[in-house]
């Protein structure tokens, strides 16, 4: 009787050693996800945040508005229908090009970081123990790494920034031009203005032939 019992000790003592064997690694494996889960809304949210706090970076608009602004209180003159114009079309495509920007780096740089922890996750063994775990998230941010780079490139997201970054500087040009000359001529400005956006939707849209652009580059007028 002494060797029954023992025997049934000893088969209680290892079934409650592959109970906690076996229950261990599926709490722990519940654990990382949801850490790991947590981490990535942390990173997106950073991403979108920075994106909209950019948006208060200083752009040289408050210097050009104030410049304009005598011009623009002349109301129901030519200089100040022109003036309002430019000041409008400048803001319009600086602020177009600073959201293309940051919606392009942002998804470059958190494609990068996706791409980057999923090959860190199969490499360090004390992130995760569980290889199934590992697989998975690895393999899902690296799924997401890669549409967003796909959304990136089909959305032309590069082509976007720079095109209105680009016709932000002629219209900067174009006010300071104008401003120059104290208004003189004032009406002739508006083939400028208007030769320099046709170039920003020619660019955006992927069209490079200058010759279907005239004189898209060249917006300041003939003095």
């Amino acid at each position: 009787m002494a060797d029954d019992a023992a025997r049934r000790a000893s088969a209680v003592d290892t079934a409650r050693a592959n109970e906690s064997t076996l229950g261990a690694p599926a709490r722990g494996s519940l654990r990382h996800p949801v850490a790991w889960a947590l981490a990535a809304l942390v990173l997106v949210t950073a991403v979108v945040g920075f994106a909209y706090w950019r948006d208060t970076w200083p752009r040289g608009e408050s210097a050009l508005s104030r410049a304009l602004d005598p011009l623009i209180k002349q109301a129901g003159t030519d200089q100040s229908i022109v003036a309002a114009t430019i000041l409008e079309s400048y803001r319009e495509a600086r602020t177009n090009a600073s959201r293309w920007s940051g919606v392009y780096w942002g998804f470059s740089f958190l494609a990068a970081t996706l791409s980057a922890l999923a090959g860190l996750i199969l490499k360090l063994e004390f992130i995760l123990r569980d290889q199934k775990v590992k697989n998975d998230i690895a393999a899902a941010f690296a799924v997401t790494a890669a549409v967003l780079i796909s959304i990136s490139v089909s959305g032309d997201f590069h082509r976007k920034w720079q095109a209105n970054r680009i016709a932000a500087a002629e219209l900067e040009r174009i006010a300071y031009d104008f401003l120059e000359n104290g208004g003189a001529n004032a009406r002739s400005y508006f083939s400028a203005v208007g030769n320099v956006l046709h170039a920003r939707h020619i660019d955006i849209v992927g069209k490079t032939d200058s010759q279907n652009v005239p004189a898209a580059r060249k917006g300041t007028p003939k003095q």
